[in-house]
């Protein structure tokens, strides 16, 4: 119940927190991970550990692959222990792979060495200071207040495990991802290697599901739109999927303005050409922010321009009003 007296389920209470904190699509992801022990119990969950949640897939580490065969068998009563207890219904699959993960964040069987008995690492102490700052803003009870923190360290907690072993956020959608930690296909390495080939690697700073939205025939004509047509709404779209696209539309307006660049330096007449490209990017941009989207060190949309772009077209910090 909340300090007015309205009920308030946790889980609204923590939907909440999430989607004002801004790490919303990271919860959802982590939610199937966090909620394991309880799906499957303390007996499965002493030899059992849900690594993560992609694609659908909820991937799960135990400790032999006789074990592993034997879960599979039960992965159906498991999904529905998550659908209907726990309405967690990303969850679409369930995968056992032998071994656990090591210190180095990969997965195998335990070793001897001083590493797999490292201390987990801290959250982020920054992070924790928002977290209490921002439940107390809630304004909910006590006993939905401190349900909700516990939620919110725990994901703290998972996101410092993932960052030690290598992952990092997807420059889209913002979830950890381990993407600089899979290695090439067989494929990936032959046509990466030739140098006329054409072959575009996989875009690592994008998640699985963020690099398979890029390859989406309907995100990319969206894409186009929004290159011309910077606040577009885009309701066919989901959030992530509009994020994808607005990050096509800013590259396709990087490359124009590049070359506009150089035809404005030739001919004073290209500039207007450059400062329409400059606007429509600085659009983008903004409309990113609105999704979460870092844009750099700063959260100003107008620094996403080339320094070279704002000094030609008097559009430096310290010339702003």
């Amino acid at each position: 119940m909340s300090r007015d007296g309205r009920p308030r389920h946790v889980g609204d209470a923590v939907g909440e927190f999430f989607r004002r904190s801004g790490t919303v699509r990271s919860f959802r992801r982590a939610e199937a991970v966090l909620l394991w022990p309880r799906v499957c119990g303390p007996e499965v969950a002493r030899f059992s550990s849900a690594r993560t949640l992609r694609d659908g897939v909820l991937y799960v580490d135990v400790s032999d692959s006789e074990t592993a065969m034997h879960l599979s068998m039960q992965r159906r009563r498991f999904l529905a222990v998550f659908h209907e207890r726990y309405q967690a219904n990303d969850v679409k699959e369930i995968r056992f792979q032998a071994g656990r993960p090591t210190a180095a964040g990969h997965t195998g069987r335990p070793t001897d060495s001083a590493s797999s008995e490292t201390e987990p690492p801290e959250p982020d102490h920054e992070a924790l200071v928002r977290l209490v700052q921002e439940v107390d803003g809630l304004e909910l009870s006590e006993d939905v207040s401190s349900a909700v923190l516990t939620a919110g360290r725990s994901l703290l907690k998972l996101q410092a495990r993932q960052r030690a072993a290598g992952y990092v956020e997807c420059a889209t959608c913002g979830a950890l991802h381990p993407g600089p930690l899979e290695p090439l296909t067989p494929r990936e390495q032959a046509l990466a290697g030739r140098d006329k080939s054409g072959y575009e690697l996989p875009d690592r700073e994008l998640c699985t599901a963020c690099r398979r939205h890029k390859a989406d025939p309907g995100v990319r004509k969206m894409a186009a739109e929004l290159s011309a047509h910077p606040e577009l709404e885009t309701p066919l779209l989901s959030e992530p999927e509009r994020g994808v696209a607005l990050r096509l539309a800013a590259e396709s307006l990087d490359a124009a303005m590049r070359t506009a660049f150089v035809e404005a330096l030739a001919d004073p007449r290209a500039r207007e050409t450059l400062a329409q490209l400059a606007q429509k990017r600085v659009k983008v941009a903004t409309s990113q922010a609105r999704l979460g989207v870092r844009l750099g060190p700063t959260s100003d949309p107008l620094d996403v321009l080339d320094p070279r772009y704002r000094r030609f077209l008097d559009l430096d910090p310290e010339a702003r009003p």
